[in-house]
């Protein structure tokens, strides 16, 4: 039975416990990394933490609402069976409490589901299976990456993991982040937060790019969960582009990581050029859906159209 639990009943131990366990686990829906992206994040619990799902709140204008916290690319539906049945799916969004009037989530990958009461959308993310040998995933790089790859070497650009969050957030600000409207203070106080606690359980890795003359024109942020690691966060300047910094910076990531049963989760894009440069290092497109249900009042629901 599917159980509503406020966030300072769950069992955080059992509930990691189950993420971990988890075929499709992901560090997204670690009780530690929920706890920053949604400070009182609420819980659908199945049985004794066989299966959970989180529910990512806010509320505004009195009103409750399910929302993607900002690095938190999918959640959905995590269970220790196998298999994740449509139906599991379908009856954990059923179990939702009608308090949340509006709806605007990510399930998933491995969470398939049809329903007319929710506007459903595909999103993608491209992953690249890293249990190979070096010289096989590069066999499958792209002529352009691989000029890419030269052409940072030629302009002498020099990889460090001497790099602190901080720096690759100011250069993504200063760059990027100019016509990013949605990603202020808050958002990279939350990043910080997050590269920190990961700092902790060693689970993070930060790379950078540097020019000849020693300036950070490139920095990665990668997140190791269950069974893949994950590419959180980068930032590139115009130097970057030029020489193909961002290029070699995964070229050595895939190199060092090369033979690990690891997938490594680009997170994303919807965007064609990104995908495009994704697809380059051999990657496959994996889809997830979006899902979205609007009940709030009609005097609001026109705002949220």
């Amino acid at each position: 039975m599917i159980a509503f639990i406020e966030h300072g009943k769950i069992d955080k131990r059992k509930w990691d416990q189950c993420i971990r366990q988890s075929p499709n686990g992901m560090v997204y829906a670690m009780s530690w990394y929920l706890d920053i992206v949604s400070p009182g994040w609420n819980a659908l619990v199945d049985g004794n933490y066989q299966a959970v799902f989180p529910l990512t709140w806010r509320k505004k204008y009195n009103l409750y609402y399910l929302y993607q916290p900002f690095f938190t690319q999918q959640l959905g539906v995590f269970s220790m069976e196998k298999n994740i049945s449509e139906k599991t799916v379908s009856d954990f969004l059923k179990a939702i409490p009608d308090q949340y009037r509006l709806i605007e989530i990510q399930l998933n990958a491995e969470n398939n589901f049809h329903d007319v009461g929710f506007s459903i959308s595909e999103k993608l993310t491209h992953h690249l299976s890293l249990d190979q040998p070096y010289e096989k995933i590069s066999n499958g790089y792209s002529e352009n990456l691989e000029r890419n790859i030269r052409r940072a070497n030629k302009n002498k650009i020099v990889l460090s993991e001497q790099v602190t969050p901080e720096e690759i957030i100011q250069l993504f600000r200063k760059n990027k982040g100019k016509d990013v409207e949605n990603l202020g203070a808050k958002e990279f106080r939350v990043l910080s937060h997050l590269v920190r606690e990961s700092g902790n359980r060693k689970s993070v890795y930060l790379a950078g790019a540097r020019t000849a003359d020693g300036k950070l024109c490139a920095g990665t942020i990668f997140l190791k969960s269950n069974h893949e690691y994950i590419f959180l966060f980068s930032a590139v300047n115009e130097e970057a582009r030029k020489t193909g910094a961002m290029s070699l910076i995964i070229d050595q990531f895939i190199k060092t990581h090369s033979g690990e049963k690891m997938n490594l989760d680009f997170e994303g894009s919807m965007d064609k050029n990104l995908a495009r440069f994704y697809q380059s290092f051999g990657s496959k497109e994996v889809v997830y859906l979006q899902i979205r249900k609007n009940n709030l009042p009609l005097y609001i629901k026109w705002l949220k159209k």
